[in-house]
């Protein structure tokens, strides 16, 4: 089954509007960071056990994690204070700084002090969907013109907002939409 709805629900669009918010914010200071560190910038992870959408509190800095891109430069700069690579899913490979590495402690106080969120978490829209509260289905959600539209697809029959704010659309207007978004992007 599938449906698609125009969003106006201000709690889902809030929690949109936060995560891009807090990934702007982290890339930002990861940037500024590699900059002066003289990290190469290829790309970066970081993780920790702790709080999810909030900045970590103090007690926590010590379970902050910084992964960099596996590379030459980082190597020669940074080896020693490097933990093993690390293969990921989409097969890039990252190294971990140690613990005890006086960057990573660095790394950990700055984190605390800007309040970057660690783990940077998406909404799951199932939350909103009765039927869907557990899973079980794929999404697909896009802004234009100052609107949200999200299509949720899942294998069983019901798709049923729990809350106001999703006012269902034809399939065909939300290809439509999508279609012109897709040209202009």
């Amino acid at each position: 089954m599938e449906k698609s709805f125009i969003v106006t629900n201000k709690k889902f669009l809030k929690e949109i509007e936060d995560f891009w918010e807090g990934e702007k914010k982290r890339n930002e200071f990861i940037k500024k960071f590699f900059t002066e560190k003289g990290i190469a910038e290829t790309g970066y992870y970081i993780c920790g056990n702790g709080r999810i959408n909030a900045p970590f509190k103090d007690y926590e800095k010590g379970d902050i994690r910084l992964y960099i891109n596996d590379c030459e430069e980082n190597e020669r700069k940074f080896g020693k204070q490097l933990l093993k690579p690390r293969r990921f899913d989409d097969g890039s490979s990252m190294r971990c700084f140690r613990k005890n590495s006086a960057i990573l402690k660095e790394f950990q106080e700055l984190c605390i002090d800007c309040k970057i969120i660690i783990n940077n978490r998406k909404h799951r829209e199932g939350d909103y969907f009765k039927e869907l509260t557990y899973g079980g289905y794929s999404v697909e959600g896009f802004e234009s013109e100052g609107k949200y539209y999200l299509k949720m697809s899942a294998l069983h029959d019901g798709i049923t907002p729990m809350y106001d704010g999703f006012e269902e659309i034809k399939l065909s207007d939300f290809y439509l939409v999508l279609e012109n978004f897709q040209i202009s992007n």
